[in-house]
């Protein structure tokens, strides 16, 4: 069974766009914001090390507007697809309520900030995203 992150996103008075939704642009914030409270906690040590997942693709299937007053978007994400030096992640995006808001994916790629590319992912890492 794949490992399930969990995070649940306050919304913002100012994530809302003129028609009083949350703006489209402002679901990959809460990606993001899902990610480094889940990988930060996890991975600490690599990333003081200088070793970074960075999104090289992202894509959103918007289904249900989010609104203020739904006070928070709960996002539960796994690792669907695991690669050499990549890894794709699948998000889902609900309401307190079960509501579905979004579907959201994004592939990541491990650089290493010394050298400015791309490398392997470490296997204790591996091991981390997959709850193995």
């Amino acid at each position: 069974m794949k490992q399930v992150f969990h995070s649940s996103i306050e919304i913002r008075f100012a994530d809302l766009d003129a028609y009083g939704h949350v703006n489209n642009a402002v679901y990959f914030t809460y990606l993001e914001s899902a990610r480094t409270k889940a990988f930060s906690a996890k991975f600490i040590d690599f990333m003081n090390a200088g070793l970074f997942f960075v999104v090289a693709r992202a894509e959103c299937d918007y289904k249900k507007p989010i609104l203020l007053e739904d006070e928070t978007v709960e996002i539960d994400f796994t690792i669907q697809s695991l690669g050499r030096t990549s890894f794709e992640v699948v998000y889902d995006l609900k309401g307190k309520q079960g509501q579905l808001f979004a579907k959201a994916k994004t592939v990541m790629v491990a650089l290493d900030a010394k050298k400015g590319g791309p490398v392997a992912i470490p296997e204790s890492i591996r091991v981390g995203l997959l709850g193995e």
